[in-house]
This record gives structure tokens, sequence and C-alpha cells, in this order.
């Protein structure tokens, strides 16, 4: 959850304290949950939850079922854990989902989300949007909404990559500049990103970025330092480099901590970025895959020091491959010349 924790722990409490007011028991004479208008409970009660605290509440009783089923209240929940959703774009986008706000809020809030292994089609998708949100310390510094055209053949065939910042611009943060190793790793604990890729044909929405920084790079010479952010979902055939595969998003900022680039792009273990059309399926495999359970940004972290472990290994085996290569060719070479010499000897 991208919201401040405080401001949801406060609110959990005083929704405890007014739910265990209107509870008592009947025969005390005091006034029970359901003699309390739906208008105060929604107002007062609902309003105050995140998301996975409403969804949880819905679950405890039909009459909580009916009042948290509301769009306003999920939609403002949407608008307060993502800005970038309230735009006409998405918002339109938004509407067309089964359930509005709450499906967009199902579908895009879960981390790590376990892809489907069956085939993408991506001729289905002639678009996605991209509803990508960067917050400091809980404070948004940066939302914005990209849209992506899919069916070129220059976007199928060269490396795929979406980028959030045209080439000139910059956004401006009152952030200070890391200037120490310890400084560059609080620098990733303040610092959260939402990258929600909507299919808005297919009526889907995933993130796919790791909430938390991966990563925090400060560059020895240009002094600019770049933030990772990445989520490994499942890819393409078992036993390929694609088998896994890494949702990756970079985010740069200058020297005077301007944000001057933020790019999502797919690599495979090899440490190929793949292109578009690769990069679509496994997008769209995701988009149609299981959600993983709320806030399981730990196992996010395991897979990616997993996935990084066995992009190592590839590339160690590989360079060992070449070595063994490298040796028979020498060798083929030695008998050869070996050979050539005694047959002029004879």
């Amino acid at each position: 959850m991208l919201r401040n924790t405080n401001s949801v722990s406060s609110c959990r409490c005083c929704t405890r304290r007014k739910m265990s007011s209107t509870t008592t028991d009947e025969t005390s004479g005091a006034t029970t949950l359901s003699a309390v208008h739906p208008d105060i409970i929604q107002a007062h009660i609902l309003k105050c939850l995140d998301g996975p605290s409403l969804a949880s509440i819905s679950t405890t009783c039909s009459q909580f079922r009916a009042l948290s089923d509301h769009e306003h209240l999920w939609s403002n929940i949407c608008d307060a854990t993502w800005p970038s959703t309230n735009t006409p774009r998405v918002l339109q986008v938004i509407s067309t989902f089964p359930r509005a706000s709450r499906s967009f809020f199902a579908d895009s809030f879960p981390v790590n989300a376990r892809a489907s292994r069956r085939r993408a089609d991506i001729d289905r998708a002639p678009e996605f949007i991209s509803s990508v949100d960067l917050f400091h310390r809980g404070r948004p510094i940066l939302s914005k909404v990209v849209e992506t055209e899919t069916e070129s053949s220059w976007f199928r065939c060269s490396p795929f990559r979406v980028d959030l910042l045209d080439p000139k611009d910059a956004v401006t943060t009152a952030m200070e500049y890391p200037r120490s190793d310890g400084a560059c790793e609080a620098l990733g604990e303040d610092l959260t990103l939402s990258w929600i890729v909507i299919d808005p044909k297919g009526k889907r929405a995933v993130n796919v970025s790791s909430v938390k920084a991966m990563s925090v790079e400060r560059h020895w010479l240009s002094g600019e330092v770049k933030v990772k952010f990445a989520t490994v979902v499942d890819g393409g055939e078992r036993g390929s480099a694609s088998e896994v595969a890494l949702c990756c998003v970079a985010v740069t900022f200058g020297g005077e901590m301007q944000v001057r680039e933020a790019c999502l792009q797919v690599e495979d273990m090899d440490g190929t970025y793949l292109n578009g059309r690769d990069s679509l399926g496994i997008l769209l495999r995701g988009l149609e895959g299981k959600r993983g359970k709320w806030r399981e940004e730990k196992e996010g972290k395991e897979r990616y020091v997993e996935f990084v472990n066995r992009k190592r290994e590839r590339r160690e085996m590989k360079v060992m491959a070449e070595r063994r290569l490298d040796m028979l060719c020498v060798s083929l070479a030695v008998l050869s010349f070996v050979a050539i010499s005694t047959l002029l000897i004879f």
C-alpha cells in the first residue's frame, strides 16, 4: 500500500472504537450496529478505511458487504493510492471493468502476480496504458499516464521500452542528494513506485513494480542516481532464457535530484532486453494470471534475488562453455598442425 501507515492505523483504531460502541449487548439497552444509519457507517467508518481493510470488513456480514460495494468508496481509495488514475482516460477505462474501481483495485494493488501459463494472444491487445506514480516518504513527486500502441511492426520488432518522460523533461524534487552508501540505502527505503499496466480491451490491470526499490546506485563520474524497481514474472518456454523474466523500472535522478528518466523494460535471464512482441506476451500473461496476496514485498525481494542468482549462474555456465569450445578449437588446431607436419615429413 502506498498510503501513510500511521493514518491507516489511526483509522483502524477509530473504526474499532465506533464499532465497539455500537455492537453492545441488546439486553443492556445500548444501540446496536443495525440501528445506525447506513450513511453514518459509510461516512464515518468505511470512508476511513484503506483498500485491504475495506475488502476485509465487507466479508463480515451482508450489511457491510452491501455498504462497502459503493463505487465512490473504491474510487476514492484508488485516487488516494494512485493519483495518476484520476485522469479522464484512466477513469473511463476503469468504469468499464466488471466492478469498476473495486475490480481495478483488486487487480492492481497486489504485487507479484502469478502469470498465466497459457500462450497470450498479442493481437487482442492493440494498446495498453501505463499509470505511474512515484512517491517519496508517502508524498507523490511524479504521476503520469502513458498510452502505448502495440500493433505496429516497429513496436513488436524493436527492443521494448516505455519512457515516462520526454528526453528534455525533468521533474524537480525536494530530496537531498545521497552522498554515501548509507544515504543511498535510506533513499531506497523512502521511495515507492507503482507502475500499473492497463489493458483497456481486456478490462484487466496489473502492477509490474516492486513498490520498494530493489537497488540504488550512484554513478561515480556523472553523479546520477539510478533507482531500480523490479518484479519477476513467469515468461516463455521452460528451459529458455525467457522462462523467467524481469519487469524492470529504472528511475534516474540528476545531480540536483531531478527525475530525468523513468522507463519500463523486460529482461530475460541472459540479461537481454526483449523486443515488443515477447514483452507484450509476458505482460498479457501477467494481466491474465492470478494475483498474489496483498503486500507480498518480502516474497518479491526473494524472487528478485533468486532471479539475479540464476542470471549469474547462466552467465558463468555460458563463459565455461565458451572456454571449453575455445580449448576444443585450440586442440583441433594443434592436432591438425601435427598431422600436416607428419605428412610433410613422410
